[in-house]
C-alpha cells in the first residue's frame, strides 16, 4: 500500500507546474486615474490601454489618456516581451526605449505583472499591473528611486 501511494505521489510531483500567463490583461481596457508630473497632479477621466498577452509573450500595443488641463496624450510605441514558463519577462524589442534586447525586466505571477525597466543609468520605469476582480489596476512610476518621480500614473481600468 505504501509503495502504491509513493508511486502516485512521485507521478504527481513529476507533472510540470502550470506556466504563468499574461492572458489576464489581453485586450483593450478603459478607465480613469491620476497622473503626476513634477509638482502637478491631475485627474484623468479617459484612459485607454491595449495589451496582448498569452503564455509566451506580453505586448504593450498602445495607450491614450485625457487628463484635466492637458492635451490628449497618445502613445503608439509597441514594446514586446518574452514570457518564460516560470513567469520571467525578457525585453525583446520596442520603438522608443533604451532597454537592451534580452534584458530581464520583470515577471508575471498569477494575475500580476511587475517590471523595472531601465530609463538611463539612474532612472527606472517601475510598472505594476494587476487584475483585481474585473478591474485592471495599472501603476507606473518613472524616475530615480527615492526621489520625486518624473511622472507617475495610477489607473483603474475595465475591459470593453
Amino acid at each position: 500500500m505504501f509503495r502504491s501511494v509513493l508511486i502516485v505521489l512521485m507521478q504527481i510531483l513529476a507533472l510540470p507546474a502550470a506556466a504563468e500567463s499574461a492572458k489576464f490583461m489581453d485586450g483593450v481596457w478603459y478607465g480613469k486615474g491620476t497622473f503626476q508630473m513634477g509638482d502637478q497632479v491631475v485627474l484623468c477621466n479617459d484612459i485607454m490601454m491595449k495589451f496582448s498577452g498569452d503564455e509566451k509573450t506580453f505586448v504593450v500595443r498602445e495607450a491614450s489618456m485625457k487628463c484635466n488641463g492637458m492635451d490628449q496624450q497618445n502613445f503608439s510605441e509597441v514594446d514586446t516581451f518574452a514570457l518564460a514558463s516560470d513567469g520571467e519577462l525578457t525585453f525583446q524589442k520596442g520603438v522608443a526605449t533604451q532597454i537592451a534586447a534580452g534584458a530581464k525586466v520583470g515577471r508575471v505571477n498569477g494575475a500580476r505583472l511587475t517590471m523595472l525597466n531601465p530609463i538611463d543609468a539612474a532612472k527606472v520605469d517601475d510598472i505594476d499591473i494587476r487584475l483585481a476582480g474585473d478591474t485592471l489596476i495599472y501603476s507606473q512610476i518613472a524616475g530615480a528611486p527615492g526621489v520625486q518621480p518624473d511622472y507617475a500614473l495610477l489607473a483603474f481600468l475595465k475591459k470593453k
